[in-house]
């Protein structure tokens, strides 16, 4: 392909090269950059109010048919936008570990554990609506309880990351902080009657959801993980509504 030719120089010593206006964000592709490719990548900023930058642009245009900024280039083809550029260094990790991601690939370990963590959920929250009497109350705690262990488990995901990248963090806090947060407020949850901690656990699960979408977003992540995290979370809240369903049921 026929690159601009600041662009093409540039390949020359890098293995990434990204494209901005001079109104560009580039926050989240920065630290994405610095945590996955520090010193392989370079930023070129065109702004639009040169002729020579915009005709490179143009010309940038012809070669990919690109329309937006950022935009990124590497050495073995258009990588395109931010959303692509997270999954090829996503796909680059995998490759690095002698893995290869292919359309055609059986389901991943994360999706088949991932998964069978809902058959816990599904079993008792469709149990409770089954159980005799004496067994309902036992149902229900379990699945209470499953909720909290699992809590504890998405919270522990940021030790894990932290281990390996120092840097990471979750808002303000540091990330081994935050990995005790949801296990605590899981705890203080299931200590409340069971309407209200079911309720609560429900709501957890969503903002545990929100937190990681927005802390996890710039980091390599195996491909569709967050996508996993939504329909999982999905499954959770819907089981905890079946539950607390249950219990105002039982209660008039």
């Amino acid at each position: 392909m026929e690159w601009p030719e600041e662009v093409r120089a540039a390949l020359e010593n890098h293995d990434i090269v990204g494209i901005t206006s001079g109104l560009s964000d580039f926050r989240d592709a920065e630290a994405l950059l610095e945590a996955t490719s520090r010193g392989r990548w370079v930023r070129l900023e065109w702004g639009m109010g040169s002729a020579h930058n915009r005709e490179q642009f143009h010309a940038l245009q012809q070669a990919t048919g690109a329309s937006v900024l950022p935009f990124f280039i590497a050495r073995d083809g258009v990588i395109g936008g931010l959303p692509e550029l997270r999954e090829y260094l996503g796909g680059q990790a995998l490759k690095a570990r002698g893995e290869r991601l292919r359309p055609d690939a059986p389901a991943s370990v994360l999706q088949v554990l991932g998964y069978g963590g809902l058959i816990p959920f599904a079993f008792f929250g469709a149990g409770v609506w089954m159980a005799q009497p004496e067994w309902q109350a036992f149902a229900l705690e379990a699945l209470a309880l499953y909720g909290a262990v699992i809590l504890s488990f998405l919270g522990a995901i940021h030790w894990g990351i932290y281990l390996a990248d120092r840097q990471h963090r979750v808002g303000p806090l540091a990330a081994p902080v935050w990995a005790v947060v949801p296990s605590i407020l899981a705890w203080l949850a299931v200590l409340q009657p069971l309407p209200e901690a079911l309720m609560t656990l429900a709501a957890l699960f969503l903002g545990v959801l929100w937190v990681d979408r927005l802390s996890l977003s710039r980091l390599a992540l195996p491909w569709g993980y967050l996508g996993l995290r939504l329909v999982l979370t999905v499954g959770a809240i819907l089981a905890l509504a079946s539950g607390l369903a249950v219990t105002l049921v039982a209660s008039r």
